[in-house]
Protein backbone atom coordinates (compact mmCIF):
# COMPACT_ATOMS: atom_id res chain seq x y z
CA UNK A 1 0.00 0.00 0.00
CA UNK A 2 1.63 3.28 -1.10
CA UNK A 3 2.35 5.79 1.66
CA UNK A 4 0.16 8.46 0.06
CA UNK A 5 -2.77 6.07 -0.08
CA UNK A 6 -2.17 5.03 3.54
CA UNK A 7 -2.14 8.66 4.71
CA UNK A 8 -5.18 9.59 2.61
CA UNK A 9 -7.10 6.67 4.09
CA UNK A 10 -6.23 7.88 7.60
CA UNK A 11 -7.27 11.47 6.90
CA UNK A 12 -10.62 10.50 5.37
CA UNK A 13 -11.26 7.88 8.03
CA UNK A 14 -10.47 10.26 10.87
CA UNK A 15 -12.78 12.94 9.48
CA UNK A 16 -15.69 10.52 9.02
CA UNK A 17 -15.38 8.48 12.20
CA UNK A 18 -14.43 11.39 14.47
CA UNK A 19 -17.55 13.20 13.26
CA UNK A 20 -19.65 10.13 14.03
CA UNK A 21 -18.00 9.93 17.44
CA UNK A 22 -19.01 13.51 18.18
CA UNK A 23 -22.63 12.50 17.57
CA UNK A 24 -22.40 9.84 20.30
CA UNK A 25 -20.98 11.65 23.34
CA UNK A 26 -19.74 9.64 26.33
CA UNK A 27 -22.63 10.13 28.73
CA UNK A 28 -24.30 7.67 31.07
CA UNK A 29 -23.00 4.18 30.41
CA UNK A 30 -21.60 5.11 27.00
CA UNK A 31 -17.83 5.49 27.17
CA UNK A 32 -17.64 4.70 30.89
CA UNK A 33 -13.98 3.60 30.84
CA UNK A 34 -12.98 6.62 28.76
CA UNK A 35 -14.63 9.05 31.16
CA UNK A 36 -13.46 7.40 34.37
CA UNK A 37 -9.98 6.21 33.40
CA UNK A 38 -8.44 7.31 30.11
CA UNK A 39 -9.69 10.89 29.80
CA UNK A 40 -7.90 12.02 32.96
CA UNK A 41 -4.07 11.86 32.87
CA UNK A 42 -3.83 11.78 36.66
CA UNK A 43 -6.12 8.75 36.91
CA UNK A 44 -4.07 5.83 38.23
CA UNK A 45 -6.57 3.38 39.67
CA UNK A 46 -7.42 0.81 37.04
CA UNK A 47 -4.42 1.70 34.84
CA UNK A 48 -1.61 0.48 37.08
CA UNK A 49 -0.72 -2.40 34.76
CA UNK A 50 -0.65 -0.24 31.62
CA UNK A 51 2.55 1.15 30.06
CA UNK A 52 3.45 4.66 31.29
CA UNK A 53 2.64 6.41 28.00
CA UNK A 54 -1.06 5.50 28.31
CA UNK A 55 -1.52 8.83 30.11
CA UNK A 56 -1.14 10.65 26.78
CA UNK A 57 -4.31 8.99 25.48
CA UNK A 58 -6.33 11.66 27.28
CA UNK A 59 -5.22 14.24 24.70
CA UNK A 60 -7.07 12.40 21.93
CA UNK A 61 -10.55 13.51 23.06
CA UNK A 62 -13.54 11.19 22.65
CA UNK A 63 -14.10 11.90 18.92
CA UNK A 64 -10.37 11.35 18.33
CA UNK A 65 -10.49 8.00 20.09
CA UNK A 66 -13.48 6.85 18.03
CA UNK A 67 -11.81 8.17 14.89
CA UNK A 68 -8.58 6.23 15.44
CA UNK A 69 -10.47 3.13 16.59
CA UNK A 70 -12.63 2.69 13.52
CA UNK A 71 -10.09 4.10 11.06
CA UNK A 72 -7.68 1.47 12.35
CA UNK A 73 -10.25 -1.28 11.94
CA UNK A 74 -11.24 -0.17 8.44
CA UNK A 75 -7.60 0.22 7.42
CA UNK A 76 -6.61 -3.16 8.87
CA UNK A 77 -9.42 -4.83 6.93
CA UNK A 78 -8.55 -2.92 3.76
CA UNK A 79 -4.88 -3.88 3.98
CA UNK A 80 -5.98 -7.53 4.03
CA UNK A 81 -8.20 -6.90 1.01
CA UNK A 82 -11.52 -7.44 2.75
CA UNK A 83 -14.63 -7.34 0.63
CA UNK A 84 -17.13 -4.58 1.37
CA UNK A 85 -19.46 -7.23 2.82
CA UNK A 86 -16.90 -8.65 5.25
CA UNK A 87 -15.72 -5.16 6.18
CA UNK A 88 -19.28 -4.17 7.06
CA UNK A 89 -19.81 -7.38 9.04
CA UNK A 90 -16.73 -6.74 11.18
CA UNK A 91 -18.12 -3.37 12.28
CA UNK A 92 -21.23 -5.04 13.69
CA UNK A 93 -19.63 -7.75 15.78
CA UNK A 94 -19.97 -7.75 19.56
CA UNK A 95 -16.27 -6.87 20.16
CA UNK A 96 -16.55 -3.76 17.97
CA UNK A 97 -19.72 -2.37 19.52
CA UNK A 98 -18.86 -3.38 23.08
CA UNK A 99 -15.50 -1.61 22.76
CA UNK A 100 -17.18 1.67 21.80
CA UNK A 101 -19.81 1.22 24.50
CA UNK A 102 -17.04 0.95 27.12
CA UNK A 103 -14.71 3.54 25.63
CA UNK A 104 -11.72 1.20 25.73
CA UNK A 105 -8.48 1.66 23.75
CA UNK A 106 -7.95 -1.60 21.85
CA UNK A 107 -8.67 0.43 18.73
CA UNK A 108 -5.35 2.24 19.17
CA UNK A 109 -3.57 -1.12 19.06
CA UNK A 110 -5.34 -2.01 15.81
CA UNK A 111 -4.45 1.36 14.34
CA UNK A 112 -0.83 0.82 15.38
CA UNK A 113 -0.77 -2.59 13.70
CA UNK A 114 -1.54 -0.94 10.36
CA UNK A 115 1.79 0.90 10.55
CA UNK A 116 4.05 -1.81 11.92
CA UNK A 117 6.74 -1.50 13.12
CA UNK A 118 6.81 2.31 13.19
CA UNK A 119 3.68 2.68 15.33
CA UNK A 120 5.08 0.45 18.06
CA UNK A 121 4.06 2.91 20.84
CA UNK A 122 0.39 2.34 19.94
CA UNK A 123 0.69 -1.42 19.54
CA UNK A 124 2.22 -1.67 23.02
CA UNK A 125 -0.05 0.87 24.74
CA UNK A 126 -1.91 -1.90 26.55
CA UNK A 127 -0.83 -5.39 27.75
CA UNK A 128 -2.60 -7.18 24.93
CA UNK A 129 -1.99 -9.75 22.20
CA UNK A 130 -0.65 -6.99 19.94
CA UNK A 131 2.78 -7.81 21.40
CA UNK A 132 2.64 -11.21 19.69
CA UNK A 133 2.34 -9.58 16.28
CA UNK A 134 6.02 -8.64 16.56
CA UNK A 135 6.95 -12.33 16.44
CA UNK A 136 5.85 -12.63 12.82
CA UNK A 137 8.89 -10.82 11.40
CA UNK A 138 12.44 -10.44 12.72
CA UNK A 139 12.56 -6.73 11.83
CA UNK A 140 9.42 -6.06 13.85
CA UNK A 141 10.77 -8.02 16.80
CA UNK A 142 14.00 -5.99 16.71
CA UNK A 143 11.99 -2.74 16.79
CA UNK A 144 9.98 -4.00 19.76
CA UNK A 145 13.12 -4.88 21.72
CA UNK A 146 14.63 -1.46 20.99
CA UNK A 147 11.41 0.25 22.09
CA UNK A 148 11.25 -1.79 25.31
CA UNK A 149 14.87 -0.96 26.09
CA UNK A 150 14.32 2.75 25.40
CA UNK A 151 11.15 3.02 27.49
CA UNK A 152 12.70 1.05 30.33
CA UNK A 153 15.59 3.50 30.39
CA UNK A 154 13.08 6.37 30.62
CA UNK A 155 10.44 4.98 32.98
CA UNK A 156 12.26 2.18 34.75
CA UNK A 157 11.12 -1.45 34.90
CA UNK A 158 7.56 -0.67 33.89
CA UNK A 159 6.94 -4.14 32.35
CA UNK A 160 6.88 -5.51 35.90
CA UNK A 161 3.79 -3.38 36.54
CA UNK A 162 1.88 -5.59 34.11
CA UNK A 163 1.99 -8.32 36.76
CA UNK A 164 -0.46 -6.30 38.84
CA UNK A 165 -3.21 -7.35 36.45
CA UNK A 166 -3.77 -10.20 38.93
CA UNK A 167 -5.44 -7.60 41.16
CA UNK A 168 -8.22 -7.34 38.58
CA UNK A 169 -8.60 -11.05 37.91
CA UNK A 170 -9.25 -11.43 41.64
CA UNK A 171 -12.56 -9.62 41.12
CA UNK A 172 -13.86 -12.80 39.44
CA UNK A 173 -16.17 -10.91 37.11
CA UNK A 174 -18.61 -13.29 35.37
CA UNK A 175 -17.73 -11.89 31.95
CA UNK A 176 -14.00 -12.38 32.55
CA UNK A 177 -13.57 -15.59 30.55
CA UNK A 178 -9.83 -16.05 30.93
CA UNK A 179 -8.71 -19.69 31.07
CA UNK A 180 -5.15 -18.85 32.10
CA UNK A 181 -3.02 -20.73 33.20
CA UNK A 182 -4.88 -23.91 32.23
CA UNK A 183 -4.76 -22.81 28.60
CA UNK A 184 -0.95 -22.69 28.48
CA UNK A 185 -0.40 -26.12 26.81
CA UNK A 186 -2.95 -25.25 24.10
CA UNK A 187 -1.46 -21.78 23.61
CA UNK A 188 2.06 -23.18 23.12
CA UNK A 189 0.79 -25.54 20.40
CA UNK A 190 -1.25 -22.81 18.69
CA UNK A 191 1.67 -20.37 18.74
CA UNK A 192 3.95 -22.99 17.15
CA UNK A 193 1.42 -23.67 14.41
CA UNK A 194 0.92 -19.91 13.94
CA UNK A 195 4.57 -18.92 13.48
CA UNK A 196 5.11 -16.36 10.75
CA UNK A 197 1.46 -15.28 10.63
CA UNK A 198 0.65 -12.07 12.52
CA UNK A 199 -3.09 -12.69 12.75
CA UNK A 200 -2.80 -16.31 13.83
CA UNK A 201 -0.23 -15.43 16.50
CA UNK A 202 -2.56 -12.87 18.05
CA UNK A 203 -5.55 -15.21 17.83
CA UNK A 204 -3.55 -17.88 19.63
CA UNK A 205 -2.45 -15.37 22.23
CA UNK A 206 -5.96 -14.38 23.34
CA UNK A 207 -6.24 -17.72 25.13
CA UNK A 208 -3.22 -16.77 27.26
CA UNK A 209 -4.60 -13.46 28.53
CA UNK A 210 -5.03 -13.54 32.33
CA UNK A 211 -7.84 -10.99 32.06
CA UNK A 212 -10.13 -11.51 29.07
CA UNK A 213 -13.43 -9.99 28.03
CA UNK A 214 -15.04 -10.38 24.62
CA UNK A 215 -14.30 -6.76 23.68
CA UNK A 216 -10.57 -7.62 23.80
CA UNK A 217 -11.17 -9.51 20.55
CA UNK A 218 -11.33 -6.18 18.76
CA UNK A 219 -7.57 -6.50 18.25
CA UNK A 220 -8.06 -9.57 16.04
CA UNK A 221 -11.07 -8.30 14.04
CA UNK A 222 -8.94 -7.38 10.96
CA UNK A 223 -8.28 -11.12 10.53
CA UNK A 224 -11.92 -11.45 9.43
CA UNK A 225 -10.82 -10.00 6.08
CA UNK A 226 -9.18 -13.34 5.32
CA UNK A 227 -12.35 -15.36 5.85
CA UNK A 228 -14.81 -16.40 3.18
CA UNK A 229 -18.03 -14.44 3.38
CA UNK A 230 -20.06 -17.23 4.95
CA UNK A 231 -17.45 -17.95 7.63
CA UNK A 232 -17.29 -14.22 8.38
CA UNK A 233 -21.07 -14.15 8.87
CA UNK A 234 -20.87 -17.25 11.08
CA UNK A 235 -18.09 -15.71 13.17
CA UNK A 236 -20.02 -12.45 13.54
CA UNK A 237 -23.14 -14.27 14.74
CA UNK A 238 -21.09 -16.40 17.14
CA UNK A 239 -19.45 -13.28 18.55
CA UNK A 240 -22.82 -12.30 20.04
CA UNK A 241 -23.42 -15.62 21.82
CA UNK A 242 -21.92 -14.45 25.17
CA UNK A 243 -24.93 -12.18 25.63
CA UNK A 244 -26.98 -15.36 26.15
CA UNK A 245 -25.65 -15.11 29.70
CA UNK A 246 -28.47 -12.63 30.31
CA UNK A 247 -30.94 -15.51 29.91
CA UNK A 248 -29.00 -18.72 30.59
CA UNK A 249 -26.60 -17.66 33.33
CA UNK A 250 -22.91 -16.78 33.68
CA UNK A 251 -21.66 -19.97 31.97
CA UNK A 252 -22.75 -18.54 28.60
CA UNK A 253 -20.03 -15.89 28.78
CA UNK A 254 -17.60 -18.72 28.03
CA UNK A 255 -19.11 -18.99 24.55
CA UNK A 256 -16.93 -16.01 23.73
CA UNK A 257 -14.04 -18.40 23.18
CA UNK A 258 -15.72 -19.70 20.03
CA UNK A 259 -15.15 -16.47 18.09
CA UNK A 260 -11.31 -16.46 18.07
CA UNK A 261 -11.25 -20.22 17.67
CA UNK A 262 -13.35 -20.02 14.48
CA UNK A 263 -10.99 -17.38 13.10
CA UNK A 264 -7.84 -19.30 14.01
CA UNK A 265 -9.08 -22.63 12.64
CA UNK A 266 -10.19 -20.98 9.40
CA UNK A 267 -6.77 -19.34 8.88
CA UNK A 268 -4.98 -22.56 9.78
CA UNK A 269 -7.01 -24.57 7.26
CA UNK A 270 -6.23 -21.96 4.60
CA UNK A 271 -2.53 -22.28 5.40
CA UNK A 272 -2.70 -26.07 5.18
CA UNK A 273 -4.53 -25.88 1.86
CA UNK A 274 -1.88 -23.56 0.40
CA UNK A 275 0.88 -25.80 1.70
CA UNK A 276 -0.71 -28.89 0.20
CA UNK A 277 -1.18 -27.21 -3.19
CA UNK A 278 2.51 -26.37 -3.31
CA UNK A 279 3.51 -30.00 -2.76
CA UNK A 280 1.30 -31.39 -5.52
CA UNK A 281 3.47 -31.96 -8.62
CA UNK A 282 2.41 -30.15 -11.77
Amino acid sequence: MPVWQYLLFIVVGMVVFSFLGSLLPPVGLIGYDWVNFFSTPAQEEGLSYYPPWVEYVSYLTWPGLIGLTFTGLALGLYQRRASLLVMSIAFFTLPALWLVFLGQIEGLIVFGLTGMPWLVPLVTIKPQVGYLAFLARKKDLAVLLIWLALTTAIWGLWPLDMLTISNFTAWEEPHDISVWPWSLPLVVVLLWLSRGDEDMLMLAGVFALPYLHSYHYFVVLPAMARLTWWVAILAAVVSWLPLLANWFGPWAWQLGHLFPMILWVSLYLQRQTRSASKTIPA
